[in-house]
């Protein structure tokens, strides 16, 4: 295709157009390894403020990789982000049983984003104030699910932590992903999308 991004409506960004062949290739599995990495890094060494424990901070870095990696990556990049936490929180010294408990929450923050985006047809562009507004409302869900999931079902289930305890984890995880989340998604997929999507890495549907 030779039209240029800046000619493209979101619309046009997520649907395969006549004559345009998709497919899986090498780029998707370096793109996720890649993403592993990056998420490793970040989430173990890039969190700011005093971990509370678990893997869980008040300002977790490794979501701006979950979600704006899914929304550019569909399924690698959602896949990516439930991998590399057991590699952050391993360094931070969270069980792996509690890790693999965590797998639904990173799933979750990271597939909702992506598919909010294609099913809504939003411009990872950020291009009208509707596109801010999804990716907001994305966040927001899939932070509150996180959180929810990982203190009541995961913490609380395993008996890991006290009655009392619970309001500051649900805040702890909820917060830091929204906070991290506001201060790097935007900016990464204002500044950056119209890059992505002219590359072959970008991902319309969930795969290709």
């Amino acid at each position: 295709m030779t039209t240029s991004t800046t000619e493209l409506t979101a619309e046009q960004i997520w649907t395969v157009q006549p004559g345009e062949k998709r497919s899986v290739g090498v780029i998707n599995i370096v793109t996720m390894a890649l993403l592993i990495g990056i998420g490793f890094v970040v989430g173990a060494f890039g969190s700011i403020s005093f971990p509370l424990g678990f893997g869980v901070n008040f300002f977790w870095t490794g979501i701006a990789v979950q979600q704006v990696g899914s929304i550019w990556f569909g399924m690698w990049g959602v896949l990516a982000g439930a991998i590399f936490p057991f590699f952050s929180n391993g360094i931070a010294g969270t069980p792996l049983y509690v890790s693999l408990a965590y797998v639904p929450a990173n799933f979750v923050q990271g597939f909702l984003p992506a598919w909010a985006f294609r099913y809504f047809k939003a411009d990872p562009r950020l291009k009208k104030g509707r596109d801010f507004l999804i990716l907001f409302l994305a966040m927001l869900v899939s932070s509150a699910f996180g959180a929810l999931w990982s203190t009541l079902v995961v913490l609380r289930g395993f008996g890991l932590l006290s009655t009392d305890s619970v309001p500051l984890f649900i805040w702890g995880w909820f917060g830091g992903n929204m906070v991290a989340g506001i201060v790097f998604n935007f900016i990464l997929l204002k500044a950056l999308s119209g890059v992505v999507i002219r590359s072959s890495a970008f991902v319309k549907q969930w795969w290709s």
